[in-house]
């Protein structure tokens, strides 16, 4: 089995890398979900895959329903999982928890691998404080993995340990940081990332402290003092150098009614937002902070079009900053 197809079978990735359907995809991933709860692991499920987060009680009201569409994507009655899952979603009011919840489980059993992307940035851009944005990032760090583009899966994993202190999924999301390092050979930077992630990992999480302790064997002897000489690529909070002079490519085409921007982070602090506005702002982007409560979103540029602000989007992932296009807000 390539590397495309493990990546592709821990969570979303598009069925097509390892020619199965979409839905024999979804129940292999909800197998391995009955297998967490029950205690035991299907023959099936690869060593190093992702333990999901779909078996984890929710406290929506809706645990039942997202199960019982669970239990259908298994069956490869992938279309009624889907039919119930947009039932909740369309009875719950905009916005709320129970709106978000079942917004991520509608990536969660999504026909595409590209219908699953749609819902999960809607997650991190729209509501990026939610209890479902850490899992949402876990799930995008997993398919742009699948995507071959590790950059932007360290960008939502370093996501993941910065912005959601309190989640379980840092420990998880230290590891997959460290194991893109370490396969790329950077070890002083990726043997430091998973000393981070032994560090948060609980003792309960066996399987995953047993994934840390067999990759450490390739850390024996690492010098890890030497890991700021080799960092893993820039998260949004510390974009690339640019030329003097040079003008930012998001900057272009910006309009101040602009009906669309780019988002590049969201902070529950006004203070940590600010101070990524101004490191933007100083390295020639315009940048601003938007709100007056958490969370306090750093967006850049106004576009008229769609088109334009994608391209901006891309120019600034292009420079190893996290950005997704969504509706500008009224000036």
């Amino acid at each position: 089995m390539t590397i495309r197809c493990v990546v592709g079978l821990m969570l979303l990735a598009p069925a097509v890398l390892c020619g199965q359907s979409t839905d024999t995809v979804h129940a292999d991933s909800v197998r391995a979900d009955t297998a967490a709860v029950s205690g035991t692991r299907p023959a099936s499920a690869h060593a190093d895959s992702v333990p999901p987060d779909a078996a984890r009680s929710d406290s929506t009201g809706g645990d039942t329903i997202f199960r019982a569409a669970q239990r259908l994507a298994a069956e490869g009655r992938g279309d009624s999982a889907r039919a119930l899952v947009r039932q909740k979603l369309d009875s719950a009011p905009p916005g709320s928890a129970e709106y978000v919840n079942a917004l991520y489980w509608r990536a969660v059993v999504a026909a595409t691998a590209a219908d699953a992307e749609r819902d999960l940035r809607t997650i991190i851009v729209t509501y990026p404080a939610s209890a479902r944005s850490a899992d949402a990032l876990m799930r995008l760090a997993q398919l742009e993995l699948a995507r071959g583009d590790r950059d932007q899966a360290v960008a939502h994993l370093q996501r993941i340990v910065v912005e959601h202190p309190e989640s379980p999924n840092r420990g998880r999301a230290e590891f997959w940081v460290a194991r893109t390092l370490l396969d790329e050979g950077n070890l002083a930077a990726g043997c430091a990332r998973l000393a981070d992630a032994s560090r948060l990992t609980p003792p309960s999480e066996v399987e995953l402290a047993n994934q840390i302790g067999y990759l450490g064997q390739r850390c024996q002897g690492v010098d890890t003092t030497a890991k700021a000489q080799a960092a893993p690529p820039q998260s949004a909070a510390h974009p690339a150098p640019r030329a003097p002079n040079a003008a930012p490519p998001a900057a272009t085409a910006t309009s101040a009614h602009g009906r669309y921007t780019v988002q590049v982070a969201a902070f529950s602090t006004l203070a940590s937002a600010n101070g990524l506005r101004d490191v933007l702002v100083t390295r020639g982007y315009p940048a601003r902070v938007v709100g007056t409560a958490k969370p306090f979103r750093v967006r850049v540029g106004r576009y008229a079009t769609r088109a334009e602000a994608e391209a901006a989007a891309r120019a600034l992932r292009a420079r190893k900053l996290s950005a997704y296009v969504t509706s500008a807000e009224t000036p």
